[in-house]
This record gives C-alpha cells, structure tokens and sequence, in this order.
C-alpha cells in the first residue's frame, strides 16, 4: 500500500466497521473517521492491512457525499 489513503479505502473501511456494529443509523461520520485514523496509521507504519486494501464496495457510508449508508 502506498503512504496516500485514498478516498475509496477510507469508505471500504468505514462500511466494513459500520457493519461490524450492527449499522446503527447517523454514524456514518463516526466511522468515516475512524476508518481515515486506522489507515493513515496503517499507511504511516507501512502495515498493509487486508482492511485497508479490500476492494470498494457501493453503499459505504461517505459523509462528504451523503447522509448515510444507502438503503435499497
């Protein structure tokens, strides 16, 4: 991985924590930024965590762009 943190992988990871925690609604900040301060330290150890490469997935919750997870 490299040392950026992309937007895509910041989302991948708050959507996987959103989800770990039984996707509580108007949360969507809350693990948007803790997904951004595990993989900035992720990137800044130069740990390449499987959380921080997974592929991106539609629906994360995405506070610059929504209010919230998407609902279908």
């Amino acid at each position: 991985m490299s040392n950026q943190v992309t937007k895509e992988q910041i989302r991948t990871r708050a959507l996987e924590l959103w989800e770990q925690n039984g996707r509580p609604l108007g949360k969507d900040l809350e693990f948007w930024l803790q997904a951004e301060r595990e993989l900035k330290a992720a990137a800044a150890t130069g740990d390449s965590s499987p959380d921080a490469d997974s592929e991106m997935r539609s629906g994360a919750p995405d506070p610059s762009s929504s209010r919230g997870p998407r609902t279908n």
